[in-house]
C-alpha cells in the first residue's frame, strides 16, 4: 500500500490552504498532528510516513477547512486562559479578546471578600472555568440556553479539574433565584445587518444564538443591563463584554440602570470591549 511522508503532505496542505488562512503551513501542522495524535514539533525532528488510510482522512479535514470551517472544530480544542477547552459546533470558539473580560473579573474578585459570581451565557464554560481554577474556594455559577452547551461545559469543568462551578440551564436570568456580588458575561451582540458576505460566511460554523442580537445587535446587552441589579448584591458588578461600536450604548443603559463607577476597558487591538458598572 502506498505511504506519504509528512513533509510531502504537509507541503501539499500548505500550498491548498494558502488561499483561506493566513497562516496555512500552522494548520497545517496541527491538522495532522491532532490527526495522528503526535506534537506538531515532531515534525520538524524526521519525516514521519503516512499511511493510505491517515491520508485520506487528512485530505477531508482539509476539504472542510478550506471550506470554511473553523480550526477549533476539527481538531476539538481551543486553548483560553492557559485553559484547554473541548469546542464544538454547540458553542461559540472562544477568542482572546475575551481574556480581558477574565482578566477585569479577576481584578474586582482580589479585592472582593468571599465574593459569588454568575456568568450568563457560558457556553463551553471557558470563562467560569477560567475564573475557578484562579480561585477554587469561590462558588461560581454558569448559565447557558442550550443543553448541548452545558453539557460540554461540565466536560470541560471535569477535565481541567474545577469542582467549584455549578452549571444551570436558564434563559438568562429565567433560572436564577439568588442574588451574587459579580455578574459577568459575554452575551450575543453581533448585528448581523451590519456584516460583510464574507465576514458572515466565516463565522457560519459557529452557533448563531451566540453571535447575533437583534435591535443592531444591543437586545441581549440591554436586557442583562435592565434586569442585572435584581439579582447583585449591594455595591456588586457587571461585567459585559461587546462589540467595538456598543461602549456607548452599553454606558448610557448603565447609567439609566442605577450603575455607578462605569468604565470601558480596550482589548489587545485598543478597541473598546468590557464595559463594567458597579450598582448603588
Amino acid at each position: 500500500m502506498k505511504e506519504h511522508s509528512s513533509d510531502n503532505i504537509i507541503e501539499q496542505a500548505t500550498n491548498y490552504l494558502s488561499s483561506i488562512t493566513e497562516n496555512p503551513r500552522l494548520e497545517s501542522e496541527i491538522l495532522l498532528a491532532d490527526l495522528l495524535q503526535k506534537d506538531r514539533t515532531d515534525f520538524y525532528k524526521r519525516s514521519i510516513p503516512i499511511d493510505q488510510a491517515s491520508y485520506k482522512k487528512y485530505q477531508t479535514i482539509l476539504s472542510q477547512r478550506h471550506l470554511g470551517m473553523p480550526l477549533a472544530y476539527l481538531t476539538g480544542k481551543k486553548e483560553f486562559w492557559s485553559v484547554l477547552l473541548k469546542v464544538n459546533e454547540h458553542v461559540l470558539i472562544p477568542r482572546p479578546e475575551t481574556e480581558l473580560l477574565v482578566e477585569q473579573c479577576l481584578f474586582i474578585i482580589n479585592n472582593y471578600e468571599n465574593p459569588s459570581v454568575l456568568e450568563l451565557g457560558t457556553g463551553s464554560g471557558a470563562i467560569s472555568i477560567a475564573l475557578a481554577k484562579e480561585h477554587s474556594q469561590i462558588p461560581f455559577t454558569a448559565t447557558d440556553l442550550s443543553t448541548k452547551a452545558l453539557d460540554l461545559a461540565r466536560q470541560n469543568a471535569i477535565q481541567n479539574h474545577v469542582t467549584n462551578v455549578s452549571f444551570k440551564q436558564s434563559d438568562w436570568f429565567q433560572g436564577i433565584s439568588e442574588q451574587f456580588s459579580i455578574i459577568v458575561s459575554n452575551p450575543p451582540y453581533v448585528d448581523r445587518d451590519e456584516l460583510t458576505r464574507d465576514q458572515v460566511s466565516k463565522l457560519y460554523y459557529e452557533p448563531e444564538i451566540a453571535l447575533y442580537a437583534d435591535d443592531s445587535g444591543q437586545s441581549a446587552l440591554s436586557h442583562i443591563i435592565k434586569t442585572s441589579h435584581q439579582f447583585l448584591n449591594k455595591h456588586g458588578f457587571l461585567l459585559l463584554e461587546h462589540g467595538y461600536n456598543q461602549q456607548d450604548f452599553c454606558q448610557k443603559q448603565m447609567h439609566e440602570s442605577g450603575y455607578t463607577n462605569v468604565m470601558t476597558y480596550q482589548d489587545s487591538n485598543h478597541l473598546p470591549r468590557v464595559t463594567m458598572g458597579q450598582i448603588k
